[in-house]
């Protein structure tokens, strides 16, 4: 690029200029250079901040001789600013002298475009006016004031400024207006330049359709722009007008428009090892005024304009990214005229300029030292090098391959690849070698195999350290690779076998997987390993297994992996040949397989796939279990005999349980194959792992069921034929359903039927055989929530075989066994466990072990697992709460039952059990009652009646028996029924039924009230969907049946629902019961208000419900108090007095009580305290008796009459006595 520094031409008396004054100044002026922070606003309104700019001093004489020339120019050739200097002291002298100097100068630059001037007054105060600023500013106004209104014809600019010397040789302020002025005037001056340059090229590119336009000559009148642009450091409008051009010539090459140029180049001598970015190597400015330039040249000289510019803003990255892009579009380009190059042009241009891009930028990068703190931009750096590095290293493999040196097959092969071009060795059978190449490396391996064979190292080895220190490592593995690839060329097998072992496992990380590389290393390996004739071990084999593997995601039935070939034979393979090769690797495989002492797991191997067919298992029927159908998918092109086959499931417990196939032998692509679960599970669970066992090799692959949903497995085509989609088994999930068997065994758990609030709280297991004849089984349940669960303590319930059942039953520590059980026999124990937790839902898992017996063989069948988590609520839905009242000998209990829950519950009897000596009896039940229900707002009440003869001695409990169910399980039950009988032998059907009545029972309670007082269940059909309308006959059945009441005392399915809680309740214990009654001594049909009546009170005490043995003689001080009632009587005598209670004794108290209104009233009543402690049999206080008091009057009321009569009264009126 031609000078891009702006100048500045300066002027002054030739005395001045001849001083030592001027040469200080000159001195000074150095010192404010480069100027800083320019501001630049560009034709949209953009306002460009330039940082720096260097300026150029030169005297306007050296520019007098300088012609003009039509060649376009940069702006900054000319200068922008224009100084005249000159020291005057005084107006006087200016007139004389100075004046007509200043004007000359003015009128000759004045005629020069788009060019500023400033007039510049150097003032030299004398000592004494130096003293004070003001004397100074005194001296200095008048000339100053003159110089201004001579020069400064445009009144909006001014154009004259003043330096004060040498106070601006220290004072760093004196110099701001002139440098101000300065930087304004060169701004000015730019932009009316560039104004005019614009013009200029606007008025070219409008002429481009008449005859004799130029493309050069617009090329250099744009660059000039663009050269101005990058001289102003404004490198982004440089570098957008460098980018226009690019465009226009890419228009011109798109419309073969180039008379302009000369032939295509690129046989110059050095043309193919130059530096792409060296715009001085060529006179390319010369050859393009000279419409000389080849396209060759003019591309390379474009580009490299445009890079410089990149890399004076630093940045680096970008230049060597555009450089490797350049070099492979542009080599491109070439080689549609290859034949015009020399032999191996083209591979010697992209081999140079790919090392001299990297010598060139690591010179930048030495200087911008900004960008060595940058860790990002240092890893990119070297990442880039490696690639251009790896793509000089591509043009030794063409030409390796051209001379023979390296076999035309990967990896060698691979560089064909990268520039699309068809590749034919030329002399690799000894024909003449005519080359013209100067790349000096390149010609010496030309003529060395040796030589070349050192440069291809050393250049593959640059390349791995570069892609090392940019964290390329797949990169760098691969070319390891190559280097291995070499050593086998080059007969090297033992060095080429420890570089292809080794570099697989790199391959086959997660993090660096590159299965295309991975199979060739792998396929290099094994053929490397025969070579050498070693023994094929446990290392030979994962390398066999992991190739097996990567074979089944070859493209379709070529021998490559994307571009890598995976077999080691040399000629072209064919699929029978594969077959042949994928045979004989499986058959070593196996035979080395056999003699391993250990177990070979291998994760996630793509040769073998397990999907289920429909996701719906099948019962056995004749037995417990269920068979599995799965797809078994063989992506291998030739038959695999698999030794066992097993698919794991999982369910909400997580523990697992297996389909299992035996041997079978899987041909190529899908093969359904039956699995079989012995064990009883049913419900929905999902897949954990599939496994299948080749010899002793166990290919596994393992699911995670908290993995969200999987994607879609992509389809790859399989090696033998495009018909098989490939199922990877480590990104898909499925969910196997398995229906109840109902005649399997099962075990249920549930609360006791009975369950007693005093006792340890227990646990009931229901026992079905079902089909079973069992020899024997073993229960075990445990509980994830920390519950113990007492084993040994375990008690038989029931046994449905009665008297005739044989079964022995055994409670041990650790487990309960049962032997000798019949089909169809159903048993049920309790098993006490600790404290269940907070919340009332207990979870538990029941793990039984039980051997059948075979019916027709009478033979053991294999022992059998069944699992299951139970989960149970053991909160109590009912609480009771009971009132007591003392009448004699007679005790009174109120017991009120409610819901703790939501849930109704129906409350269907109640008993009250206990006491030694009690008569208890309850109202009588008729057959018209119906058993209440029960909610939280809704109780039912119960009364019993307590007699006891004799005296109670000591304190006793009773039992409260209350025999109840929820309605939630009544409902169920006859669902249950009706769809049992409605849909039998149709399970599916009747379930799917069930819940969908349940589910629309659950979101409508409108039904519930009608229930409970007619036991009708009036329900709606709920809408079905399409696949769901075979339902409708039946379900609109069951629907009707269940509209008919039903007795819900009296159903035959309440015996198994019925919960009976069995609640202790204390005897209450009293010392002392007061018994008072109030006799009136009247008429009492004849009180009238106000009437005083006599009363006697009388106080019975009985020790009957709380005596204490062997103290019938016992008595305790007692105080009485008449509660009075001001509204309704006026007592009159002993209201409160004390007496002394003893067993069956009575206390009389005389009364006066006078009626204060009319009306029926009722008594008062009497408030009876202890005043002395109880005494034991060991004559010691233990605090005062409990004492309960009771009114025999208390319903009674008395009738007062009003008082009638006549009342005369004399009243005075005045007048004489």
């Amino acid at each position: 690029m031609p000078n891009s520094r702006i100048k500045i031409s300066y002027a002054a008396p030739t005395n001045f200029l001849a001083s030592d004054q001027w040469i200080q100044i000159r001195t000074a002026l150095d010192q404010h250079l480069p100027l800083k922070m320019l501001n630049w606003k560009t034709t949209d309104g953009t306002v460009r901040t330039i940082q720096e700019l260097e300026v150029d001093f030169v005297s306007l004489e050296s520019l007098k001789d300088e012609g003009s020339s039509q060649i376009p120019s940069s702006i900054l050739e000319r200068p922008l600013m224009n100084m005249y200097f000159f020291a005057c002291e005084d107006s006087e002298t200016y007139r004389l002298t100075f004046k007509k100097m200043v004007k000359d100068w003015q009128t000759s630059i004045s005629t020069k475009r788009n060019q500023e001037w400033l007039v510049v007054l150097v003032v030299r105060p004398d000592a004494r006016a130096s003293a004070g600023a003001a004397r100074i500013f005194a001296m200095r106004a008048p000339v100053l004031d003159k110089v201004k209104t001579d020069i400064n014809v445009d009144k909006k600019k001014d154009r004259c400024a003043e330096l004060a010397w040498p106070v601006a040789a220290d004072d760093v302020t004196a110099w701001t207006d002139f440098i101000s002025k300065l930087k304004d005037g060169i701004v000015s001056s730019f932009e009316s330049a560039v104004a005019a340059r614009q013009e200029e090229i606007a008025r070219s590119e409008s002429q481009q359709q008449v005859p004799g336009w130029n493309f050069c000559t617009y090329f250099i009148l744009k660059e000039s722009l663009a050269t101005s642009f990058e001289g102003m450091g404004l490198l982004e409008e440089a570098l957008q007008h460098y980018e226009e051009l690019e465009a226009s010539f890419f228009q011109a090459l798109r419309d073969k428009n180039l008379p302009w140029f000369g032939n295509v180049g690129g046989t110059s001598p050095g043309d193919d090892s130059r530096s792409l970015l060296d715009i001085f190597q060529k006179p390319y400015r010369e050859l393009i005024l000279n419409n000389t330039i080849t396209l060759f040249d003019f591309r390379i000289y474009l580009f490299a304009c445009q890079m410089i510019l990149l890399a004076k803003q630093e940045r680096l990255l970008d230049v060597i990214t555009k450089c490797h892009l350049f070099i492979v579009s542009f080599a491109r380009s070439l080689r549609e005229n290859e034949r015009s190059f020399t032999t191996f042009f083209l591979e010697s241009w992209i081999y140079s300029a790919s090392l001299n891009i990297i010598k060139q930028c690591d010179e930048a990068y030495t200087q911008f030292t900004s960008l060595h703190k940058i860790s990002s931009f240092t890893l990119q750096y070297s990442a880039k090098r490696g690639e251009l590095v790896h793509l000089s290293r591509y043009q030794l493999d063409k030409i390796g391959i051209h001379l023979g040196y390296l076999p035309n097959k990967p990896p060698f092969s691979l560089c064909w690849h990268t520039s699309g071009e068809e590749i034919t060795p030329r002399f690799a059978d000894g024909q003449p070698l005519n080359s013209k190449i100067t790349r000096d490396e390149l010609i010496a391996a030309l003529r060395s195999k040796e030589e070349f064979d050192a440069l291809y190292i050393s250049t593959t080895q640059r390349a791995i350290g570069y892609y090392a220190e940019g964290k390329r490592r797949k990169f760098a593995l691969r070319l390891h690779g190559d280097l291995a690839a070499l050593d086998r060329c080059r007969s090297n097998l033992q060095t080429a076998h420890q570089t292809f072992a080794s570099l697989p496992a790199h391959y086959s990380a997660s993090r660096h997987k590159w299965p295309p590389l991975e199979a060739f290393m792998l396929a290099r390996a094994l053929d490397s390993h025969t070579k050498l004739g070693i023994g094929k071990d446990n290392t030979w084999l994962d390398s066999a297994v992991a190739f097996l593997g990567l074979c089944c995601e070859a493209d379709d039935q070529t021998n490559v992996i994307g571009e890598d070939v995976i077999l080691p034979q040399d000629t072209t393979i064919t699929p029978s040949q594969r077959k042949e090769y994928i045979m004989s690797l499986l058959d070593d495989v196996r035979r080395v397989a056999d003699g391993s002492d250990d177990e070979i797991q291998k994760r996630d191997h793509p040769s073998f796939s397990l999907v289920p067919t429909t996701g719906i298992a099948r019962l056995a029927g004749d037995r417990d279990g269920s068979f599995l159908d799965i797809v078994v998918t063989n992506l291998l092109p030739c038959d695999v005999r698999l030794d066992r086959l097993e698919m794991e499931l999982s369910g909400e417990d997580d523990e697992p349980f297996s389909f299992v196939a035996n041997g079978s032998l899987c041909t190529p692509g899908d093969n359904y194959i039956t699995f079989f679960c012995m064990d009883t599970h049913a419900g929905t669970f999902h897949i954990s792992s599939c496994s299948v066992w080749l010899s002793k090799i166990r290919f596994d692959w393992v699911y995670n069921s908290n993995d969200g949903p999987s994607p879609i497995s992509p389809h790859v085509s399989t090696p033998l034929s495009g018909q098989y989609p490939l199922r990877l088994p480590s990104t898909q999930q499925h969910l196997v359903r398995i229906p109840p068997d109902e005649d399997a065994l099962n075990i249920k758990l549930a609360l006791p039927r009975s369950i007693q609030w005093d006792a340890d709280p227990a646990v009931m297991l229901e026992l079905h055989t079902g089909r079973n004849v069992l020899q024997d089984v073993t229960i075990n349940i445990t509980s994830p929530t920390g519950v113990k669960f007492k084993l040994g303590d375990a008690e038989l319930l029931e046994d449905s075989l009665g008297n005739s059942s044989s079964t022995s039953f055994l409670a041990e520590s650790s487990q309960v066994s049962l032997k000798n059980l019949k089909s169809q026999q159903v048993i049920s124990f309790s098993i006490p466990h600790s404290a269940p937790p907070a919340g009332g839902v207990l979870l538990a898992t029941i793990a039984a072990s039980y051997q059948a017996i075979d019916i027709v063989s009478a033979m053991p069948q294999p022992r059998r697992k069944l699992r299951a988590l139970k989960k149970i609520s053991t909160a109590v839905p009912l609480q009771v709460s009971v009132m007591d009242s003392f009448r004699g000998k007679t005790l009174i209990s109120k017991f009120t039952v409610s819901a703790t829950t939501h849930l109704q519950v129906r409350i269907l009897d109640t008993r009250l059990e206990g006491g030694n000596g009690l008569r208890i009896s309850a109202p009588l039940k008729t057959s018209r009652r119906v058993p209440m229900i029960v909610t939280p707002q809704r109780q039912a009440h119960f009364l019993y009646e307590l007699t006891s003869e004799k005296a109670r001695y000591e304190r006793e409990t009773l039992y409260l028996h209350v025999l109840y169910r929820t309605l939630r399980e009544e409902i169920e039950a006859r669902l249950e029924k009706e769809v049992s009988k409605m849909f039998k032998g149709q399970y599916e059907a009747g379930e799917r039924v069930k819940a969908k009545l349940i589910e629309y029972l659950a979101a409508d309670g409108g039904w519930v009230q009608q229930y409970i007082h007619t036991q009708e269940l009036v329900l709606q059909q709920p809408s079905l969907s399409s696949s769901e309308n075979e339902l409708c006959e039946g379900m609109i059945a069951v629907i009707e049946s269940l509209k008919s009441p039903q007795s819900a005392s009296n159903d035959s399915l309440n015996d198994k629902m019925q919960q009976r809680l069995i609640i202790p309740v204390d005897l209450p214990f009293l010392h002392i019961l007061c018994a008072v009654q109030i006799h009136l001594n009247a008429d009492l049909d004849s009180i009238y208000a106000g009437q005083p009546v006599p009363v006697r009170v009388e106080i019975a005490t009985s020790f009957h419900w709380g005596s204490i043995q062997m103290t019938k003689e016992a008595k305790y001080s007692m105080r009485y108090v008449v509660q009075e009632s001001v509204t309704d009587w006026l007592v009159s005598g002993h209201k409160r007095g004390d007496f002394v209670a003893t067993d069956n004794s009575t206390h009389s108290v005389e009364l006066t009580l006078v009626p204060l209104h009319h009306g029926e009233l009722v008594l008062p009543t009497v408030a009876i305290s202890p005043l002395s402690t109880e005494k034991g049999t060991d004559n010691q206080s233990h605090g005062p008796p409990s004492i309960e008091t009771y009114h025999v009057h208390a319903a009674q009321r008395i009738l007062v009459l009003p008082r009638g009569g006549r009342t005369t009264f004399v009243v005075g009126m005045g007048g004489d006595a």
